[in-house]
């Protein structure tokens, strides 16, 4: 049986595994070396130590993650990882936060609601911007849903009224509720979105093949973007205007640029044209993608209603 060291002799031992100590934390376990009394004081302390630990290494990668593309990248490469969060948290954290909102985007209280705010944006005029509220207001009981298209795809046709909507498989024509095609959508996409994750850094690992990186450097590169990208087309979902919706996209564009440029290390010009090589091939496999989740979802919606 191990003799318990005395309370005495606590000053040059470590509390958790008793090891002999000579510096500031234990080279076994890693606890830091200080007498633990058992108050509500020291108790406190070490949750706030802890708390504003995490904080620190949450917000750090945040503002280095928007600030400063491809730095992140670049750090978890060079194997300098212990000060920020890792690449795959901060994507899935992003997207969890994405999907989330995009499933309740009908529950959350937000500016999207106000149309006098989206017609004041629009016309930068108050007098117009009431005007169109109010002709708005008195059209929006005449208004009648448009016709079904007669193309033999997967058709959404949303009723102003209620939250119905017709989905056409076919030559057969389906009802469901909107809400729930949507949330269904956001779910499914989401794991399509993390099966792309892959391609893209194949992509990149194709355009950049002369770098000599590895494919999981290129993932990681991937990881990254994709979470700046989430997390600034939230505000979209949240504040649905067609000017924040466009910043969103040129924000969205510089980023990658210069997230490229740093983390690759080529020129400008072989940066913005692997860039547009990028979009272009990504943006083709992405809508492929949003077209077979689209259908998958309103096959399975339609299935598990019959």
């Amino acid at each position: 049986m191990n003799k318990q060291i005395s309370r005495k002799d606590l000053n040059d031992h470590c509390l958790n595994c008793g090891t002999h100590l000579k510096s500031k934390f234990c080279p076994e376990c890693g606890q830091k070396h200080k007498d633990y009394s058992l108050t509500f004081k020291d108790f406190l302390a070490d949750f706030l130590e802890e708390l504003l630990d995490v904080d620190s290494r949450v917000l750090r990668s945040l503002r280095l993650l928007f600030t400063k593309p491809g730095f992140l990248t670049s750090e978890y490469v060079k194997g300098r990882r212990i000060s920020y969060i890792p690449p795959v948290r901060i994507y899935l954290v992003a997207s969890v936060l994405f999907f989330l909102v995009l499933s309740i985007d009908a529950l959350i209280p937000s500016f999207k609601n106000n149309q006098f705010l989206k017609e004041f944006t629009e016309t930068g005029d108050i007098d117009d911007a009431l005007d169109n509220v109010v002709q708005s207001r008195e059209l929006e009981s005449e208004k009648i849903s448009a016709p079904p298209d007669s193309l033999g795809s997967v058709v959404a046709l949303a009723d102003t009224s209620s939250s119905e909507m017709s989905v056409t498989i076919g030559q057969s024509k389906y009802d469901m509720e909107q809400n729930d095609f949507r949330a269904n959508f956001s779910e499914n996409f989401a794991k399509m979105m993390f099966l792309l994750l892959p391609v893209a850094a194949l992509q990149l690992k194709a355009l950049y093949w002369r770098r000599k990186k590895s494919y999981i450097e290129h993932l990681i590169f991937s990881l990254h973007v994709h979470a700046f990208i989430f997390s600034i087309l939230i505000l979209t979902i949240l504040i649905d205007f067609k000017v924040l919706m466009w910043l969103v996209i040129l924000a969205s564009l510089f980023y990658l640029y210069l997230a490229m440029k740093s983390f690759y290390l080529q020129s400008y010009l072989k940066t913005l044209s692997k860039m547009m090589l990028l979009l272009l091939s990504y943006g083709l496999t992405l809508g492929s993608v949003m077209t077979l989740t689209m259908v998958i979802t309103a096959i399975s919606q339609v299935l598990s209603g019959s």
